[in-house]
């Protein structure tokens, strides 16, 4: 056992790793990914693969055929994520990534049972419990192979929620696509070339549900679309698909260019256009796209109270015209939160999409390409990765490959695969790789083998993926999704009806009126009728009141208008409004007539109003209610000057300060590799000296592959200087020079001085180990958000900063 601070660190042996979950290499956003291959035999080394999470952000593709292992890399780049608190955003057009929700902490039989192909039971002789049984013990034993336990499992399923979303369908959690096209944030209103893109490719996508192909330069219907979202967008107005229709027919501008608004583009086509568009909003199979949870990508990423969640959005179900349409939303709204975010230089959320193939090619230009473009050239700014799978190297688009600067590539199909990759790596490599070099790599690829590049990299590096903590049962399909999303569904449907208005208390038995009681000539009366048909209307009377509040503290740069509407029921007891049970109005001003309908009937008021000469008295204890308890509540860190700003809520603000605290960290980790840089350097020519006295020591010696003298503290050493020379060849090579040499230590005397020169290298990198192991411990606590209270306080208004006031009798139509 290697000690590391009061940890104890199992060495590797017997080509197993042992893993201690204490070590800090997840409290230095190293992911682990696998175990390293000897560049040269091509043999698996006990030299785990740890890579910054952080590079992510410079993107990623992974290629590989099937059968290849791109589907368990990419599951398991989404589980390292979970473990460092990473959100993520998962499309999954073929239902692989579903396999997420599939892991089972005991690893139980039963855990896996629900999730057996009976047929492929069958297949082994055994029946569905027995075969359970054999793929648990199996999981266990992959599992532990490479240092992992049922524990390590049951924190990813603490660290983060994971959903299955279904857009189109109910299966999993719906989802409301078709509900509003929500306005851009203010940093892409102000981006003239990202608001294009984003305005084109949801008319294109659009347009592509009615099968009409919109060039952005030639098609009217193109142009007057982008036309309507430029002009209510760029005045911060969310538009509905019933709203577009309407604006469709009556736009509200008379010009297109130069031409008349009919010339351009006559009344009857535009008729025309929003009957199309109407079909698909009365079609019963595209109800379920106006249901369900709203696209919010701040709401999909993290949790109400902040806790990072891993949103999966299959879409195997749907159409190829209806998953263009879906994936290109998602794209334009992701863009617009990301462009709401502060800049990072550390990863702060994944966007994963299993297959690419057909979304961003070559040479077309599908609604999907230009938004996926612009996060490839943008995200990094934010924080934000980009990792993009495909079994064909063809299917991606070159000048996007230019902005992927990670590359895992597994075993491809054909010889033009491989040159179309060998071309990629080689060319992005400025001339430092040998075209022979790659291709040999490459040829030689075995499952669940991928060769590295990347600009993090000063050389490629070939790794073996270690095994997943998710079941790999194959594709999930619709009838899984709904086994798996059932309390999901059931928990959503209820929030709908927790969420939903509730109506006031029957007024009972009251006599009704034909006419609105005569009041005093300094009481304003308005009429609210509700969006239903009825032949009886009938009213009743509440006390509405409105203000304008204003808080303002110089010191903090907040200076906002909240606008207030609240309303009180105006029943038989009525004596003096409590407007601490009051509820916010339904209806503004602008929703209410002056007049009611003929034949309306109403409900009396109480005497005490009805006998008021005006609404002053009412007015003033309206104005004393909110200068007493309106109140813009904000949040701090405590002992800090990290402050909410307006609006913001709890656990955005708490996603926020964990955002900033996960970058004030990296720049302290980057500080302390900059302090052990001249001990990294020199235990690297340490190395170099003792893997070439070994090699001039083992003439005659036959080598074979022992086991490793590198602990994994001394791995995640390496991880952490970037490589360099503590590579899996280098170090390997050290060792199994070692052991060949030791078999003649009797007959050759400078080997046992070689082989002292080795061990000592290893006492170096333990000690190096251990001291950077207590280093990263303190900076983890450091830097956790649960060492820092979070506290309340908030700006009270001035009684002048109370305006506006108004105070009217609302007669509401009943329902």
């Amino acid at each position: 056992m290697l000690k590391v601070g009061t940890r104890e660190i199992t060495k590797f042996t017997g080509g197993e790793i042992i893993l201690d979950a204490q070590y800090p290499y997840e409290k230095l956003g190293l992911f682990y990914l696998g175990r390293e291959l000897d560049m040269d035999r091509h043999e698996v080394s006990d030299l785990p693969f740890l890579y910054k999470n952080k590079n992510l952000t410079t993107h990623a593709a992974i290629i590989g055929m099937t059968g290849s292992g791109k589907t368990g890399l990419g599951i398991a780049l989404i589980e390292e994520a979970i473990m460092d608190n990473v959100p993520s955003i998962i499309i999954d057009p073929k239902g692989d990534m579903g396999n997420l929700l599939l892991s089972f902490p005991d690893l139980k039989a039963a855990d896996f049972s629900p999730w057996i192909d009976s047929t492929e039971a069958e297949g082994k002789g055994l029946s569905v419990p027995e075969y359970a049984e054999e793929v648990a013990e199996n999981w266990k034993k992959g599992l532990a192979s490479w240092g992992q336990t049922g524990e390590r499992i049951r924190l990813l399923h603490e660290k983060s929620d994971m959903t299955i979303y279904t857009p189109g369908s109910t299966a999993g959690v719906p989802v409301s696509v078709l509900s509003s096209f929500r306005a851009p944030a203010e940093k892409v209103l102000n981006d003239t070339d990202t608001l294009n893109s984003l305005v084109n490719s949801t008319a294109t996508s659009l347009l592509s549900l009615v099968d009409v192909e919109g060039d952005p330069l030639q098609s009217r219907e193109h142009i007057l679309l982008s036309s309507l979202f430029l002009h209510f967008w760029r005045k911060g107005e969310n538009l509905s698909l019933e709203d577009l229709i309407g604006h469709i027919v009556n736009p509200p501008f008379n010009k297109v260019g130069v031409f008349p608004l009919d010339i351009f583009y006559g009344q009857s086509q535009r008729m025309s256009l929003a009957m199309m568009f109407n079909n698909i909003l009365a079609s019963p199979s595209f109800a379920a796209w106006t249901q369900g949870v709203p696209l919010d990508i701040q709401r999909l990423l993290y949790s109400e109270t902040g806790k990072p969640q891993t949103a999966i959005f299959s879409i195997a179900h749907l159409g190829d015209t209806e998953r263009m349409f879906f994936v290109t939303m998602l794209l334009n709204q992701f863009t617009g939160w990301m462009r709401r975010q502060q800049g990072s230089s550390s990863l702060k959320a994944l966007l994963y999409m299993d297959e690419i193939f057909g979304y961003f090619p070559p040479i077309a230009n599908p609604p999907s390409k230009k938004p996926m473009m612009l996060l490839l050239k943008q995200a990094r700014a934010y924080g934000v990765g980009i990792v993009l799978a495909t079994q064909n190297p063809v299917d991606l688009d070159y000048k996007g490959l230019s902005n992927i600067g990670s590359w895992f590539v597994g075993r491809l199909q054909t010889r033009q695969d491989q040159d179309r990759v060998v071309e990629g790596i080689v060319g992005a490599s400025e001339g430092k790789l040998d075209v022979r070099l790659v291709k040999s790599l490459l040829s030689d690829m075995k499952g669940r083998q991928f060769l590295l590049n990347s600009v993090h990299l000063e050389e490629p590096l070939l790794f073996e993926t270690r095994w997943v903590m998710s079941y790999l049962k194959g594709p999930i399909s619709k009838n899984d999704i709904k086994k798996l999303m059932e309390k999901k569904r059931e928990s959503n449907s209820d929030d709908d009806q927790a969420d939903s208005p509730v109506s006031a208390s029957s007024p009972g038995s009251q006599v009704l009126i034909d006419n609105p009681p005569v009041l005093a000539r300094g009481i304003d009366q308005l009429y609210f009728l509700q969006n239903v048909m009825s032949e009886e209307i009938c009213f009743e009377p509440w006390l509405w009141g409105t203000a304008s509040v204003r808080f303002y503290n110089s010191s903090r740069n907040i200076d906002i208008v909240k606008e207030i509407s609240l309303r009180l029921y105006l029943d038989e007891g009525f004596s003096r409004p409590d407007w601490q049970v009051a509820e916010t109005a339904a209806c503004s001003v602008e929703d209410c007539v002056f007049e009611p309908p003929d034949k309306s009937t109403f409900y009396p008021l109480p005497a005490a109003f009805a006998e008021m000469k005006n609404l002053t008295g009412l007015k003033k204890r309206f104005s004393d209610h909110l200068y007493q308890n309106e109140r813009q509540e904000l949040f701090r860190i405590k002992g800090t000057k990290f402050e909410s700003v307006p609006e913001e809520s709890a656990g955005d603000f708490k996603v926020r300060f964990s955002d900033s605290l996960r970058e004030q960290k990296d720049e302290a980790v980057e500080k302390l590799k900059e302090k052990y840089e001249i001990r990294q350097e020199r235990l690297e020519k340490k190395l170099q000296t003792a893997y070439n006295r070994l090699e001039k020591e083992k003439t005659d010696v036959t080598t074979k592959t022992t086991d490793s003298l590198i602990s994994f503290g001394a791995a995640v050493v390496g991880a952490f200087f970037g490589r360099k020379a503590l590579s899996a060849s280098n170090i390997s090579k050290a060792a199994t020079g070692m052991r060949s040499v030791g078999r003649v230590a009797k007959e050759q005397g400078d080997v046992k001085r070689a082989e002292e020169a080795v061990m000592g290298l290893q006492q170096e990198l333990d000690d190096l180990s251990e001291e950077i192991g207590e280093k990263i411990d303190a900076l983890a606590e450091d830097f956790s958000i649960d060492s820092h209270e979070v506290e309340t306080f908030s700006i009270k208004p001035r009684r002048s900063d109370i305006f506006d006031l108004r105070m009217v009798l609302l007669w509401e139509m009943t329902v």
